[in-house]
This record gives structure tokens, C-alpha cells and sequence, in this order.
């Protein structure tokens, strides 16, 4: 029995899924945490952001591939576990066999619903590129809760492994994304990042986008500010271990990243939500800069911004 080519990143990360994961790791260490110089899972996006029983949700992810890197597939699993199981899923591995004996250039499109139907069953929401992820919140999610623990919920586990073509074991991206399932009167929503502004003595020219790249002048300071939409700090309720009910509003932060240049810090906070990013020295220099938000309720959204150094 083999495994064939098509299939074999599939096959791998399903493997790799059934280790459990951790908050974006794999087997190297960074200098700084701000530093993009490996493969990294930087953010996952659920939509909704805080489903009900029922509920389909989607993801998008923010996966950063270095230019010497290329990215052959990333897998997703998900459920909610039973327990007091707090990280990851179990995987029910013999679906590996039915991968193994099925040739994707010459199966029905049938067979191949039929096996891609049995993988989501046994926990496989998607397969990238090919099969986007998609996750079918169980009805019977929020069963044997009172109203009071329906509405703070419980939350869905989603691993996602992301794997380097000819990697090795310790070369795969392994993270996780916790996702809230409750009949809250205040759900969350993601939040939007419209925008980052740049300023000071390093700003040349550009908005970050690809027809028009941040020009920085090198070893320069620029001041990086990103900008939220209007409603996407949110008012919800929140319920207190007295039982008691309370009108919170959400706090996001920002966490920043950079494939050159140095930040004095990485995570930014209202009402300083400003990095100070200092410039490559080297001239000619391009790279990428990525800021992340999180609303500390499990919303999040990004920003990429292409930079060069003149």
C-alpha cells in the first residue's frame, strides 16, 4: 500500500494533527518574538466570531512563508472537547487508511465527496490548498447547560498545522485558535483594521500596499499607527463568578511583526497603539511589516504592509 504523491501533505498533516498543539511553535526559537524568519501561523480568524449551536463558521489565516520556504498544504481540525480538555482534538486516525487507498487522478468526484465527508467526520474541517475550512458547530453544543452557562458557552478548539515543502518533523507549524460557541446577548464580532498611517523622520512615501510600498529612509525612525473602524471596539455583558452581570467594553492590542528592522516593543496598547519601527540600514532593502489585533474576546484582524528602504 502507498501513499500517492497528490495526497501525501494530506496524509502528513493528519499525522501531525493528531500530536495535539501549542500557541504557534515549532522546533526554532526566535530571537524576538517580533522577528519573521521562519514559517509562523500569526493569526486565525473565525467568522462569526462567537457562533451559536448550528452556526457554520469559516476562518482566514494570516501565515507568514519565508521567501526561501514553500508552503505545501495546511490542514484543520476541529471540536469541541469533552472534559476538561483544554487544547486540541482527537483525531480519528483510521480515516489515514482511506487516503492511502484512493488514487485522486482517477476517483468520481463522488469518491472523492464521499472520503472528503468522512474526513470532516472524523474532524478534518479543510485541506489548503483545495478544501477551505469550514467548521458546522454541533447543535447539540451547548446541551445539559443552564441558561446562565449557555450564555457565557464553551469554547471550540481549531489546531491548525502547516507544513514546508520536504519538510522535516521539526520544521512543522503547528497552532491553535480557541473559538467561543454561546447564546451571549452580546456575541462577539471581529474587529476591523481599516488602515496603518506611518509618520516621522523615516517616512518617505507609500500606503503598504503592493502597487505602492512604504518607503522608509534606512536606519530612520517611523512611527506606525494603525486604525480601527468606528464599531469595532464593542459594549457586551459579562458575567462575574458572583453571578452578577456587568457592561464591559473590549480592550484591543496590537501585536507587530517585521522581516527587517528592529521595534522596541512588539504589542501596542490603547491609547498609545503607535510602534516606533526603526529602518533597515541597508538600502534597496523590501520586505514585509504585519500588525495583528485582538479584541481579547477571540476577534481579531490584520494589516500587511510591503515596505522598501531607500
Amino acid at each position: 500500500m502507498r501513499t500517492h504523491r497528490s495526497l501525501r501533505p494530506l496524509t502528513a498533516l493528519v499525522l501531525a494533527g493528531t500530536l495535539g498543539t501549542t500557541t504557534g511553535c515549532n522546533g526554532s526559537d526566535l530571537a524576538q518574538e517580533w522577528q519573521l524568519d521562519r514559517l509562523r501561523v500569526l493569526a486565525v480568524k473565525a467568522t462569526p466570531a462567537e457562533p451559536q449551536p448550528g452556526d457554520v463558521v469559516t476562518f482566514d489565516s494570516l501565515i507568514y512563508v519565508p521567501p526561501s520556504d514553500t508552503l505545501e498544504g495546511v490542514s484543520w481540525f476541529g471540536c469541541i472537547p469533552e472534559g476538561d480538555i483544554g487544547f486540541g482534538c482527537e483525531v480519528d486516525t483510521s480515516i489515514l487508511a482511506e487516503f492511502e487507498d484512493i488514487d485522486p487522478t482517477t476517483a468520481t468526484p463522488e469518491e472523492l465527496a464521499e472520503l472528503f465527508a468522512a474526513a470532516q467526520e472524523a474532524g478534518l474541517l479543510g485541506f489548503q490548498p483545495g478544501l477551505d475550512p469550514v467548521w458546522a458547530v454541533p447543535p447539540d453544543a451547548l446541551d445539559g447547560l443552564t441558561d446562565a452557562q449557555a450564555q457565557e458557552g464553551v469554547y471550540g478548539i481549531i489546531n491548525i498545522t502547516a507544513l514546508p515543502e520536504g519538510a522535516e518533523e521539526d520544521d512543522i507549524e503547528l497552532a491553535f485558535k480557541r473559538v467561543p460557541v454561546s447564546l451571549a446577548d452580546t456575541p462577539n464580532h471581529n474587529p476591523e483594521l481599516v488602515e496603518v498611517t506611518a509618520s516621522g523622520p523615516g517616512f518617505v512615501s507609500g500606503t503598504g500596499t503592493a502597487d505602492d510600498p512604504l518607503v522608509l529612509a534606512a536606519g530612520k525612525d517611523v512611527e506606525l499607527l494603525p486604525v480601527l473602524s468606528d464599531d469595532s471596539v464593542e459594549e457586551y455583558t459579562f458575567l462575574t463568578s458572583t453571578g452578577a452581570t456587568e457592561t464591559r467594553t473590549e480592550e484591543p492590542y496590537f501585536a507587530w511583526y517585521t522581516e527587517g528592522g528592529d521595534l522596541a516593543q512588539n504589542i501596542s496598547l490603547p491609547p498609545y497603539n503607535y510602534i516606533t519601527l526603526t529602518a533597515p540600514k541597508q538600502s534597496g532593502w523590501s520586505g514585509l511589516v504585519a500588525v495583528v489585533v485582538r479584541d481579547r474576546r477571540g476577534g481579531m484582524d490584520w494589516h500587511t504592509l510591503q515596505v522598501t528602504v531607500q
